[in-house]
């Protein structure tokens, strides 16, 4: 297979290991049906500072086959069984608002993507000119939709929740049969909200070791904390749900980050790249001045005088760190002094004579 890209580009936005990382807030179907909470949604989601904002376009019809399938969540502090078909339903937005959700999100310096579930979504987010398609966790083995979605020639975000390295395998080679390396594949867990001993963050690392494209985290557990140690482990992309109010009703906003939340969040990813630096093994800028003040240098223990041979008990060691320093006591110990030395007088090179 030809080589996937480390790096490429969405509506300008460079994504990839050696660039800041692409916060992606997920509002999912969080909006609860309605444009117009999705339009609050987008303007907290940029006072966030998050750089994307994602929808899911779907139809529920479409993908539900049973509607006497069961959907069991949490909400409002209270354990709720519907109809999955119900749910949707209820949780869809028309298609046709999708152009003002994207103009409104452009208009707010935001990318607008999102997720779509099958081909008369696929056409209407090209139509809008979206950067790139994601492919959540639950289409990654819908090749189908994949192979359509990779025709396109667009960057995909591809989730891989609930899979294994076939999985994840299959998906890629659909992608790149279709001429399309710019894939960026998320480490996902599919399980609402993801308790912390089943993160597996390190599966990040992982994904990094086998696959040459930018990695990055499709987060569903509660708080940043995962999110931000995704960032650490390397991940060049984080996906985080985003709600106005963890206390609506709905399947994902008690998991979901709130405004004041996502702003931590961006913040701490930002602190974060900024402490990461450089892997370089090397002392930081600012340490060079205080090896001068925290390093201690060769002193006379005591008065020497002119033609002294100096001894290992002649030397003390002593701040500042600006003269010769301790592991350099072989160079003066068996010399003779030149000239004499007071007690606590930083010891050169010229002080003393060369060995013979």
């Amino acid at each position: 297979m030809p080589n996937l890209h480390l790096e490429f580009e969405i509506e300008g936005k460079s994504i990839g290991p050696n660039h800041p990382c692409f916060v992606i807030a997920e509002v999912g179907v969080n909006h609860n049906g309605d444009v117009d909470t999705a339009l609050s949604m987008i303007d907290a989601i940029a006072d966030a500072g998050a750089d994307c904002v994602k929808f899911q376009t779907f139809k529920a019809d479409e993908f539900i086959n049973d509607p006497n399938e069961i959907y069991e969540y949490i909400s409002q502090g209270q354990v709720v069984r519907e109809s999955q078909a119900t749910m949707f339903q209820r949780l869809e937005l028309a298609y046709s608002e999708f152009s003002g959700l994207f103009d409104r999100a452009r208009d707010k310096g935001l990318i607008p993507l999102s997720t779509p579930t099958e081909r008369g979504a696929v056409d209407l987010l090209e139509g809008l000119k979206a950067g790139a398609f994601k492919i959540g966790s639950d289409d990654l083995v819908h090749t189908p939709l994949i192979e359509y979605v990779s025709a396109k020639k667009k960057p995909i975000i591809l989730s891989a929740g609930m899979a294994d390295a076939g999985d994840i395998e299959r998906a890629i080679g659909v992608i790149q049969s279709q001429g399309n390396n710019q894939i960026c594949l998320l480490h996902c867990v599919s399980l609402y909200p993801t308790p912390d001993d089943a993160l597996n963050l390190n599966k990040i690392t992982s994904l990094g070791l086998s696959y040459s494209c930018p990695i990055g985290f499709s987060d569903h557990s509660q708080g940043i904390i995962a999110a931000l140690g995704a960032v650490a482990l390397g991940a060049s992309v984080v996906e985080k749900h985003f709600t106005l109010d963890k206390n609506m009703p709905g399947p994902d906003h008690r998991f979901s980050a709130d405004v004041v939340e996502f702003k931590e969040l961006v913040s701490g990813i930002r602190r974060i790249e900024s402490a990461l630096g450089t892997s370089e093994i090397v002392p930081a800028k600012a340490e060079t001045e205080m090896r001068k003040i925290a390093r201690r240098s060769i002193v006379a223990a005591c008065e020497l005088p002119a033609g002294h041979v100096i001894s290992a008990n002649d030397l003390a060691y002593q701040r500042p760190g600006t003269g010769l320093m301790p592991h350099e006591a072989s160079l003066i110990i068996g010399c003779e002094t030149k000239v004499s030395l007071s007690a606590s007088e930083m010891i050169g090179l010229h002080h003393v004579k060369e060995k013979v």
